[in-house]
C-alpha cells in the first residue's frame, strides 16, 4: 500500500510583519517589561539598561538579511501597524500580562492563549462542517492540553466516526512522525484492523509567540525569540487508491527514517518550565550533525534504491530551516549547491522557522510550483531534541 500526501491549506491569523519592525517592537517589549518590573526604581533601572536590551537584541538578534518578515499571532494586526514607538503595552492583551511579573503569565494562561489561536487556525482549515476525515492528527510543539483543540472540534463538529490522534513536543521534525502514523492508520485500516478509510489528516498548530522571554538578554532567548515564527497548516495522507481520485498532485513517500544521534541528549532541548516552554542549544550541535547527516541521507537514500551522489544533482532537497547556519552546514556536508539549498533558504527568508509547519509549506509550495515536474524526486531533512534527525523521500505524482 502507497501513501500520498496532498490537499495542503495553509491558513494564516495574522499578516506578516518585516523582521526589522519585529526587532524594534521586541527591544521596546523589552524595556516595558524591565520598566514595570522594577518597583520604585523602575524607570531610572530601564532607562539604564536601554541600551543594553538595544545592544543585546543588534548583536544576537536575527537579520533581516536572512528573515524578512514573520507572522506573530500575539500581535494583532492592528497594533503590528502601528509604529513602535506609539505601541502601548499595557493595552495589548498578551504583553499587558507582563505587568505584575516580569516572567509573564504561567504555562496555564499562556496554554490557554494556545488553545484560542489553535482553535481559530483549525477553524479556517475546516471550513465545511461535513468534511469529516478518518482519522486527525494534531501536531504541536508549542502547546497541548487535553481535552485538544482538536477533541473540541471533532466534539462540536458531531464527526462522531473521526479519531482523533496526538504527535506532540517533536520539535522541528513533528511532521515526519506525523506522516508515519498516518501511514500506520491507513495500514491498519487496509487490513481491517480500523476504520480511517482512505483518507487520514494531519493539523500542525504552531504557536512559537506564546513563549516569548523579553527579560532574557543571553544569546539563546534572543536568537529564538528573533527565529520562530507562528505557523498552521493541513493536509492529508491518502492511499494511492484513494488518491486517484483526489484531482491535485501529491508526493508519494518512499521512504522514511529517524535516528537518535549519539551521546547528544543535551545538544538540544525543549522543555516546559514555571511560565513557558523553554528551548535549549548547545554549540555541539553543528559539529553532532556535521558528524552524522552524510551517513544518515546516504542510507536513507540507498533503502530507496538511490545514490546520495549520483542522484543528488536531480533532487529537490526541503532541508528544514532551524536557521541560516544549519542550512549552509547541512548543504556543506551532503556536497549540495547553493541552488539545490535555495528552497529552504526563501522558506526561512519569507516567513522564519514555525517548528513543525515549516516543511509541510514547503511542501505545499512544491506541489504548486508548475516547473517541478511529475516524477520529481524530494527529500526532506529536519532535526529536534534528542538529538534527533527525520528525513522523508518522496516522489511528485
Amino acid at each position: 500500500m502507497g501513501v500520498v500526501l496532498s490537499d495542503f491549506r495553509p491558513v494564516y491569523l495574522t499578516e506578516p510583519v518585516k523582521q526589522d519592525k519585529l526587532r524594534e517592537i521586541s527591544i521596546r517589549f523589552a524595556e516595558f517589561v524591565a520598566t514595570s518590573n522594577g518597583g520604585s526604581s523602575g524607570r531610572s533601572a530601564a532607562n539604564a539598561a536601554a541600551g543594553t536590551i538595544r545592544a543585546a537584541w543588534e548583536k544576537y538578534g536575527v537579520s533581516p538579511k536572512h528573515i524578512d518578515s514573520r507572522r506573530i499571532s500575539v500581535l494583532p494586526d492592528t497594533e503590528a501597524a502601528k509604529d513602535p514607538a506609539d505601541l502601548d503595552f499595557a493595552t495589548i492583551p498578551f504583553t499587558s500580562t507582563f505587568l505584575a511579573k516580569a516572567g509573564g503569565p504561567d504555562i496555564d494562561d499562556r496554554l490557554a492563549i494556545f488553545r484560542e489561536h489553535a482553535r481559530a487556525a483549525l477553524e479556517k482549515m475546516y471550513p465545511d462542517v461535513d468534511d469529516a476525515p478518518g482519522e486527525l492528527i494534531h501536531v504541536s510543539t508549542t502547546g497541548y492540553r487535553l481535552p485538544s483543540p482538536v477533541h473540541e472540534l471533532v466534539s462540536e463538529r458531531g464527526w462522531f466516526h473521526t479519531s482523533v490522534s496526538h504527535c506532540y513536543h517533536q520539535g522541528c521534525y513533528g511532521a515526519f512522525p506525523a506522516v508515519r502514523m498516518a501511514a500506520g492508520s491507513l495500514a491498519a485500516a487496509q487490513s481491517g484492523l480500523a476504520r480511517a478509510g482512505g483518507r487520514v489528516d494531519i493539523a500542525h498548530t504552531e504557536i512559537c509567540s506564546i513563549h516569548v522571554a523579553p527579560d532574557c538578554l543571553d544569546a539563546e532567548h534572543i536568537i529564538c525569540d528573533s527565529l520562530f515564527a507562528d505557523g498552521f497548516i493541513r493536509y492529508s495522507a491518502f492511499t494511492d487508491d484513494a488518491f486517484r481520485s483526489w484531482p491535485g498532485r501529491g508526493l508519494e513517500v518512499l521512504r522514511y527514517a529517524d535516528t537518535t544521534i549519539p551521546r547528544s541528549l543535551e545538544a538540544m532541548t525543549w522543555r516546559p518550565i514555571v511560565n513557558r516552554f523553554e528551548m535549549t542549544l548547545s554549540i555541539d550541535v553543528p559539529r553532532l550533525i556535521a558528524a552524522h547527516a552524510e551517513e544518515f541521507i546516504g542510507t536513507l537514500l540507498r533503502d530507496a534504491g538511490l545514490d546520495l551522489q549520483s542522484d543528488k544533482g536531480d533532487i529537490i532537497w526541503v532541508i528544514h530551516p532551524g536557521g541560516p547556519a544549519i542550512v549552509d552546514l547541512v548543504g556543506s556536508c551532503l556536497r549540495l549547491s547553493k541552488d539545490q539549498i535555495a528552497l529552504s533558504k526563501d522558506a526561512l527568508r519569507e516567513g522564519g522557522n514555525k517548528s513543525s509547519a515549516t516543511v509541510p509549506q514547503i511542501w505545499d509550495r512544491i506541489l504548486r510550483d508548475p516547473d517541478i515536474k511529475q516524477g520529481t524526486l524530494v527529500v526532506s531533512l529536519a532535526f529536534g531534541p534528542g538529538l534527533t534527525a527525520a528525513a522523508m523521500v518522496a516522489r511528485v505524482v
